[in-house]
C-alpha cells in the first residue's frame, strides 16, 4: 500500500483480497486466518485514513473457490476430488465458486456503482459465513 498510494488517483478504489478464513478456526490454518484478519484490520483502518482523498478501501472475503491453488493442496492429484467435494457440500447453495464469481464481485467493489461503500468486506461465498 505504501509504494502504491503516490499512483492511485483521487477517488481510486482499492480492493484487498480477504478470506473467511480470518473468522474461523480451522486446524492447520492458523497462519493463514490470522493474516487475512489483518487485512480484514488494515482495510477498516485504511478507509478511515484515506478518506479525506475519497478513496476508498474494501475487502473480498471468498470460500470456498474452486483453483488450481485450492486442488494443489492435495498430496496426490488422484486425492483432489474427495476434498473438493467435502468444501463443495458446505456451501449452502451446493457448489464451488468459480473464479469469475469472485472477479465480478472485485470489479463491483472497484466501479463507481459502490461510490458509497468502504471499510467493508464483502463475502462472496455461497452462504458458508452468513447462514
Amino acid at each position: 500500500m505504501q509504494k502504491a498510494l503516490p499512483l492511485l488517483n483521487p477517488g481510486a478504489s482499492i480492493v484487498l483480497a480477504g478470506s473467511s478464513a480470518a473468522t474461523s478456526g480451522t486446524p492447520s490454518f492458523g497462519t493463514y486466518g490470522a493474516t487475512k484478519a489483518a487485512v480484514r484490520a488494515y482495510a477498516r483502518t485504511w478507509a478511515a485514513e484515506l478518506a479525506d482523498r475519497g478513496e476508498r478501501v474494501n475487502v473480498i472475503a471468498p470460500v470456498p473457490v474452486d483453483t488450481p491453488g485450492l486442488s494443489g493442496l492435495a498430496p496426490d492429484p488422484s486425492q483432489v476430488q474427495g476434498p473438493l467435494d467435502t468444501l463443495a457440500g458446505s456451501v449452502p447453495i451446493g457448489r464451488s465458486g468459480r473464479g469469475e464469481e469472485i472477479a465480478a464481485a472485485v470489479a463491483f467493489l472497484a466501479s463507481p456503482q459502490s461510490s458509497f461503500i468502504t471499510g467493508a468486506e464483502l463475502a462472496v461465498d455461497g452462504g458458508v459465513k452468513q447462514i
